[in-house]
């Protein structure tokens, strides 16, 4: 246990706290197609479950936000890493038609995962 931090030390945000706040992703992930709607909760749960493994492991890799539209779901992620993750869980667990990209000029991974 880390206990309580003195009264006078400088306090700071974490970089995955920051990114949240600043709403500025390190990763995107859309998830989409005919399947999904059919089996939306069963890959939301998958999508949380990836994501609650690679917290445990990696505190600072989060989901920073999830927005459900008529033919899928965005994520933003506050890494680059829980992305590829999340796409490969997909992958494995449903099959489907999974795509990176890494914008040259941007630090930031897109992930396309539909079925």
């Amino acid at each position: 246990m880390w206990g309580e931090a003195p009264a006078d030390a400088h306090s700071q945000m974490c970089p995955a706290c920051q990114r949240t706040h600043d709403r500025f992703p390190a990763g995107l992930v859309k998830v989409g197609g005919p399947f999904f709607s059919a089996h939306r909760e069963e890959i939301l749960n998958l999508i949380r479950n990836v994501e609650g493994l690679e917290k445990g492991e990696h505190p600072l890799h989060r989901i920073m936000a999830m927005e459900e539209g008529e033919d899928g779901v965005a994520i933003a992620t506050t890494d680059t890493h829980l992305p590829r993750r999340l796409g490969e869980a997909l992958m494995h667990a449903h099959g489907g038609a999974l795509d990176f990209k890494y914008p040259e000029a941007e630090q930031l991974i897109r992930v396309m995962w539909s079925r």
